[in-house]
């Protein structure tokens, strides 16, 4: 059954994959300035975080739950490295990373429990977390900016570097999404999270502890939302109390455009990396051809309409092959 799952995640996969390379091609041709690879080194560089952030979101939509509350995550400790590092004349690379994963295990943590322990529907929970957050956010934040001259070197180091052409921000989301796809693909733990998605009742029936992935899953997604707030410092090298405003919603585009099932028990982290890139394409490609940005917009909203209905219509059609199978004379 996990062998199935694993063929079903790769075939969603491809068309998503074609689709990017299409569009890329179509782009490079319509505007010849796209053509010197600086376009794509933009598009990579825009579509790292949403792809970092989707690589643990999609655990969770996998399971058939969602977290709104990571863009709050990351902006709050964009902010507090920032800021630290302002008051303290520098910051180390060991302490920012204590407070990303601090704060972000924190909010995993309780979005995890009242999930995963109360029962509370989780687009509930996290919207509350999300303002919950945002209010702490705004509180310590107040009238602060914090700029680049407060920042220490490698903060901007990171940001602008690359690897062989490759921005530095976009293979550390690589790396992360190849991980964790891995993780969902070859372990007992990810496997259990597919079957949790497919049909919890029955995934319990079998023995697999369902709250304690999910609580597992919440806490994790905190975490790299929290590490995400380190990538959001270093793209901008910039931070205040509108730090990661509204990212989370591209998240779940991503997440979706990519493969993940909504419904649950299908899609994989590297899906939700391609998807990232695809809807950051498709806003470069728009505003390549001068289509204002209210209209972007638009179609980032159609096409997660889309990926949604084509996913619901899939999913329908699967059921009544099965059913039609179940129903065969042996």
């Amino acid at each position: 059954m996990s062998g199935g799952l694993s063929r079903v995640a790769r075939l969603r996969e491809v068309p998503v994959l074609s689709a990017l390379i299409v569009l890329l091609l179509l782009t490079a041709i319509l505007n010849p300035a796209f053509r010197g690879g600086e376009g794509l080194k933009a598009i990579l560089i825009e579509s790292a975080l949403i792809a970092f952030l989707a690589a643990g979101q999609a655990n969770l939509i996998i399971m058939r739950h969602i977290d709104l509350s990571v863009s709050s995550t990351a902006g709050l400790v964009s902010f507090l490295i920032g800021n630290t590092s302002m008051n303290n004349m520098g910051i180390s690379v060991p302490q920012s990373l204590m407070i990303a994963v601090a704060v972000g295990a924190a909010v995993g943590i309780v979005n995890g429990a009242l999930v995963a322990y109360l029962k509370l529907p989780s687009l509930v929970v996290t919207i509350g977390t999300l303002y919950l957050v945002r209010g702490i956010f705004n509180y310590l934040a107040g009238g602060v900016t914090v700029t680049a001259d407060a920042l220490p070197g490698w903060v901007a180091a990171i940001g602008s570097g690359s690897i062989l052409g490759v921005p530095d921000l976009f293979v550390i989301a690589l790396i992360l999404c190849v991980l964790m796809t891995i993780v969902q693909t070859s372990t007992r733990w990810g496997r259990d999270l597919y079957a949790i998605g497919s049909n919890p009742p029955a995934a319990a029936r079998v023995g697999i502890p369902v709250a304690h992935r999910e609580f597992a899953a919440f806490v994790l997604n905190g975490i790299i939302a929290g590490l995400a707030g380190m990538l959001l410092l270093f793209r901008f090298s910039f931070a205040d109390a509108t730090a990661g405003l509204g990212i989370e919603l591209y998240v779940v585009a991503a997440c979706v455009i990519g493969g993940v099932a909504i419904a649950g028990g299908v899609g994989t982290a590297m899906g939700a990396l391609i998807g990232a890139v695809l809807l950051q394409a498709i806003t470069f490609a728009l505003g390549a051809l001068g289509v204002s940005q209210f209209w972007q917009q638009a179609v980032a909203g159609a096409l997660l309409v889309l990926a949604i209905a084509f996913d619901r219509i899939v999913a329908l059609r699967s059921t009544q092959r099965i059913n039609r199978l179940a129903e065969a004379p042996v």
